[in-house]
């Protein structure tokens, strides 16, 4: 998505007062940064203070083994929906920290350092939150009157569950690097994948993943202590060198430039992923999984919430 069109418009205000009050944003990463930081401010003011409360195992078991199906259920979809809101508020969270690193690492004096390190961690949280995400609101949508009969306490079949729903939510949630010992004792839906594993799970183009890895490593290299990492910071030859004083504000400047596209993809996946999980939890009747203020934005434009609206009519997603 190249647009903050793309992303969705808020509702009475023009965009114009966003670029004035995110500057930076719009200089490095365009209209679609602008929006991603307003958007991820609008969203955090309500996560602060959030609870959840899941019921002991044990005590779950003990109505699941009673055959009290319509509580199994009702429980089931309770808490998985607390999930849903607890990984998207996290991921808004997380991704408007790495934004406003990389803006900050721009403000004078610039550090490439600092900003390549941040980006590298947005786009890796990018990654991450399509992986787990991604198949979140359409299927939430798809089963959207099933779940809200099972919170009702109506649904008595048994076992109307989703184990990959549940696993990817997990993932993003507890995915770590596991030592042998843990590996052999926690569930695999704990192992984090390697990040170009997360990459090809986007279902980029040839080209596009291309794009994708070139950026990692350029950042990559500047982070370790590599020749990247000081080759700002020198000139010369073979036969006489001079340490200089960095332009760092024209090389990231110039990485912005050079992988925009890139860039501006992350943004999106980043962002609009968990943006749609808040709006689809907004259909559901249940308070604490509400989202006031994502109703001031508008995902019209983008083809993805229309599938999404659709699994929700007809029952599939396409």
């Amino acid at each position: 998505m190249k647009s903050a069109k793309a992303l969705g418009e808020i509702k009475k205000r023009a965009l114009d007062d966003i670029e004035k009050a995110h500057p930076i944003d719009g200089l490095l990463f365009g209209s679609l940064g602008v929006v991603t930081a307003q958007m991820c401010q609008d969203l955090s003011k309500g996560f602060t203070g959030k609870q959840f409360e899941f019921m002991d195992v044990g005590e779950y078991q003990v109505i699941a083994h009673e055959g009290r199906m319509g509580e199994v259920n009702q429980i089931y979809w309770k808490e998985l929906l607390y999930r849903v809101y607890w990984a998207a508020a996290l991921n808004i969270m997380r991704h408007q920290r790495w934004q406003a690193a990389c803006t900050r690492a721009f403000a004078e004096p610039a550090n490439l350092l600092a900003f390549a390190s941040s980006l590298r961690g947005l786009l890796e949280g990018a990654q991450d939150a399509w992986y787990s995400l991604n198949g979140v609101p359409p299927t939430l949508a798809r089963d959207r009157g099933y779940i809200q009969s099972a919170l009702a306490g109506k649904m008595q079949d048994k076992g109307f569950l989703n184990k990959e729903l549940e696993d990817r939510l997990i993932h993003f949630l507890y995915g770590r690097k596991l030592g042998k010992t843990e590996k052999e004792m926690a569930p695999t839906s704990h192992l984090a994948l390697e990040p170009r594993e997360y990459r090809n799970a986007i279902g980029l183009r040839d080209d596009e993943r291309e794009m994708w890895r070139q950026l990692y490593d350029d950042l990559c290299g500047i982070c370790h202590p590599t020749a990247f990492s000081l080759i700002s910071f020198w000139k010369g030859d073979d036969c006489r060198v001079e340490i200089v004083r960095p332009d760092d504000s024209s090389h990231i400047l110039a990485l912005c430039q050079k992988y925009g596209e890139v860039i501006n993809s992350a943004l999106s996946l980043s962002v609009t992923q968990p943006a749609m999980c808040l709006k689809v939890l907004n259909w559901f009747s249940l308070p604490e999984i509400k989202c006031p203020e994502i109703e001031k934005w508008n995902f019209e434009d983008i083809p993805a919430w229309k599938k999404i609206q659709a699994a929700s009519v007809t029952g599939t997603v396409h």
